[in-house]
């Protein structure tokens, strides 16, 4: 072989020893480079959502593309102008019903607001609540028929005339004294409601003694004349809770789902109700909570990034945990991502429930909502 010829094949096996070489290199970087983009608490928060994409590429939500899609509105603000925004919400709730402090009824429900929900494909569920959502102001409410009877007059009236495709009763704090008294309240609304064929459905929180007598909500009853139950599955831990913890949390959500199910509910009529927020826990250091204000997930995501915070998987809870110290208070954040969201919508199909919602859009931008949805 001539010196040419040697010359040509050492080029040629450079070429390709330098190729493999490359190839070999971004085999073992490329995963490294992920996980580091991942986990590092320094990126933005758009970063974090591009890389949560990436990720929620290779996984599925297996809830069928039937499940129902709600989100609750606190009423005519912003966010009932950018609904279009959100890529498959099918259900909108907005609190446009409310029962004042003398038992009468107020509706603000615009028929241009609706018409215009309608035209963008989005079934509305009037939301009604109380002015002042006690056991003292529910209690007079329901003791008193002549009252509780011209409420539901008003409110069936409303939803005929306002086209309205249901009605969403969120009234939270009913005293077991009051338990007979309020399932009467939801029958006689129900069986009106059935005349226009409004839906009717009703938000319950998880209730350790559900089944039995001493829950102020007899879930049979509800169950019976309700077409929907919103399971509540957030307030794992609470404002006034002693202890600082998760808003929710997939182990927590699981489990208390399925003793929800087990009350006289079919699961079939059960929405899954989620958290769009989470709670910074900021405690002394005695451990007493100084104060624990609640903020959206996406804002509190930024903010921990912007200040250099350190995240900690918690794959038993299935969300982030964060802990720091400054100004000689103490800080504890639980905060669940796309990924966890994504855990908790696996939950639709594996109880066979019949969708899910998220308290409220309000807390969740439609960038957000569509990466989860």
């Amino acid at each position: 072989m001539n010196n040419s010829n040697k010359s040509g094949r050492n080029r040629l096996i450079h070429k390709y020893s330098f190729t493999l070489f490359f190839f070999f290199m971004l085999i073992i970087l490329i995963p490294s480079i992920i996980v580091s983009a991942v986990n590092n608490p320094n990126r933005s928060s758009n970063n974090l959502l591009i890389q949560q994409q990436s990720l929620l590429n290779k996984q599925s939500v297996t809830s069928s593309s039937s499940s129902l899609t709600l989100g609750w509105i606190t009423g005519n603000g912003e966010t009932m102008t950018q609904i279009a925004d959100y890529q498959n919400l099918k259900i909108v709730s907005p609190a446009l019903a409310s029962i004042d402090n003398d038992d009468a009824l107020h509706v603000t429900a615009e028929p241009n607001t609706i018409d215009s929900l309608h035209k963008q494909g989005k079934k509305v569920w009037v939301r009604l609540i109380m002015k002042t959502d006690t056991k003292t102001s529910i209690h007079k409410l329901l003791t008193n028929s002549t009252a509780t009877q011209a409420v539901i007059n008003k409110v069936c009236e409303a939803a005929s005339k306002g086209h309205w495709d249901g009605v969403n009763v969120d009234i939270e704090n009913v005293d077991v004294r009051d338990r007979n008294q309020f399932s009467q309240f939801i029958e006689q609304m129900s069986n009106r409601l059935k005349q226009s064929n409004t839906v009717l459905s009703i938000d319950l929180p998880p209730d350790p003694k559900a089944g039995n007598q001493k829950s102020p909500f007899d879930h049979a009853v509800l169950g019976k004349y309700c077409n929907y139950v919103v399971f509540m599955g957030y307030d794992q831990h609470w404002s006034t809770d002693p202890t600082p913890g998760p808003i929710t949390s997939l182990p927590w959500l699981k489990s208390t789902l399925q003793e929800f199910i087990q009350t006289g509910i079919p699961s079939k009529e059960i929405i899954l109700g989620l958290p769009a927020y989470t709670r910074i826990w900021e405690q002394d250091k005695q451990g007493y909570i100084v104060k624990d204000p609640a903020y959206s997930v996406d804002y509190v995501a930024n903010l921990v990034t912007q200040n250099h915070r350190n995240l900690s998987w918690n794959s038993a809870l299935g969300e982030y945990y964060i802990t720091y110290s400054a100004n000689n208070m103490y800080y504890k954040i639980w905060l669940p991502t796309a990924i966890s969201y994504h855990a908790y919508l696996n939950l639709i199909s594996k109880l066979h429930l019949a969708g899910s919602a998220i308290w409220n859009l309000d807390f969740m931008n439609a960038d957000y909502w569509n990466l989860i949805y």
